[in-house]
This record gives structure tokens, sequence and C-alpha cells, in this order.
């Protein structure tokens, strides 16, 4: 991964997730070459023979996150999960009929199905580290999922959505949190603009990036367990914190800037 495309990473390759997310199905996807070769206790992997060396790597990424976000969601997912782990980036745009996507479209999941490009074959903007964080954004999605239902999609804001996937896959870092500091001084969009916006839009905007360091203000401020009554109870939001939305986006940015949020 070239260092000039790393400022970016994080806003382009979070796009596809919410729109892949959005979608019911997969109509035309074409898994075939894909066969089931491994199995854990809570997944179960298909690939190509080339692929099944990264297999035992992602199963333990995977099966060390689960109780972790299942127990912190209050959720039992009643099935295995399964994961489609495609050769390359093409195969992996045509299987989620994107075929002329750019490199940084990895991943995906549709209901309890995650599909995504071998870490060992990434393409040219990702790397084997990153997709070993893209697997546990898309789980984290798939458990909100089971956790809200259709509320993802009609009632979740797209920033809590996002961040929190980005926060528990660990994809919050130093540079993160510079690019929106340097965003809130070139006038960052408002959380309401936020989740108002395409999914475009939101990638233009630095929404993914936005999104996250508003979730890790609320868990640093409020713990954990409020952040969850809120992606349960999206609605509620001004209950469970004490505070309407605009009070705590100015506590949010007072935060960004190390200010007091007192």
């Amino acid at each position: 991964m070239k260092m000039k495309m790393r400022p970016i990473l994080l806003n382009v390759f979070s796009i596809v997730f919410f729109v892949c997310l959005a979608l019911p199905n997969l109509n035309g996807q074409n898994t075939d070459s894909l066969s089931l070769v491994k199995e854990s206790q809570h997944f179960a992997f298909y690939s190509t023979k080339a692929d099944i060396g990264v297999l035992d790597s992602l199963a333990i990424i995977l099966e060390k996150n689960y109780a972790r976000i299942t127990n912190r969601l209050g959720i039992e997912i009643d099935k295995k999960i399964n994961v489609k782990v495609f050769p390359d980036v093409k195969s992996f745009h045509i299987a989620v009929n994107y075929p002329d996507s750019p490199d940084w479209v990895v991943g995906s999941c549709v209901g309890d199905e995650l599909l995504m490009v071998s870490p060992l074959n990434p393409g040219s903007v990702h790397s084997y580290e990153s997709l070993m964080q893209v697997v546990v954004h898309e789980f984290v999605h798939i458990a909100v999922y089971y956790t809200c239902g259709d509320k993802v999609l009609s009632a979740l804001p797209k920033w809590l959505n996002e961040g929190y996937a980005q926060y528990e896959a660990g994809q919050l870092n130093d540079r993160v949190r510079k690019s929106v500091e340097a965003s809130l001084r070139d006038k960052a969009p408002n959380w309401a603009q936020l989740n108002a916006a395409s999914a475009m839009e939101f990638g233009h905007m630095n929404g993914y990036a936005i999104s996250v360091s508003i979730v890790e203000f609320l868990v640093d401020t409020y713990g954990i367990d409020k952040l969850v009554l809120l992606i349960k109870a999206p609605d509620d939001l001004d209950t469970i914190y004490g505070f309407p939305e605009n009070t705590l986006e100015e506590q949010w940015v007072r935060y960004v800037k190390h200010e007091n949020t007192d």
C-alpha cells in the first residue's frame, strides 16, 4: 500500500460497507468457484483452494471478537455465519454485482453472510492487515442487524452504524483522529448532515472518520453501555444521555479539540 494513499484509506474503503449492507440480497451472486472448506464454532468459510491457508487466521480473529461483540449487544446468533472469501478484487466485484467498482471495494455483508476479498491478494489499495480489520467490521454490521433488524436502515443513524463497526474493528487510530481535527477546522458536517447524506456524500465529507470519532467520544465520556442502548433505541438519544443531540455534538467538538467537555 503506497503511503500517499493512507490519508484517504478509511474514508474510501468504508463506503462499501454501508452500501452493501443496505442491499436486501445479491441477485446473480457468483459463488460457484467457492467451496465450504473450513468451519469454526460460529463461522463457515468458503474459498478457493488457493485461499485455504488464510482461513485459519480469519477464523481466529472472528472467534476472538465474536463473544465480545455478541455479549456486548446482548444477542444470540442461532446459526453459523457464512464467510465467503474471493480470490481477488475482480471476482469479488463480479460476485456483488459491481464489476466496475474501484479496488477499495473489498467487503460486504447481507443478512448472515459476509463476503470479502482474500487478504492474500488484497489489491492495490488494501493490505493483509486492513482486510483482517474489514472482516471484523463486517461481522459487527451483521451483529447490529441481529440486534436491530430493519431499524438498521430505517432508524439507526449512519454515523452510529458505521462508527460503531469501525470502533469495534479497531480502525480508529491517530491518523484518523487528526483527519477529524482537520475537518473541524474546515467546517465539518453536523450529525444531522451526516445522517442525511448518501453513501458517496458521506465518504466525501469524511463521514467515516468523523463517525468513529463520535463513537469514541460517547464511549469515553458516557460508557459503552449507553452506546449499546442507543443502538437498540436510536430515537431515545435524549433520554439515554440526558442531553439533546446538539448539546452532545457541542461536547464532541470540544472533545476533539481537547477542550473541557463539562
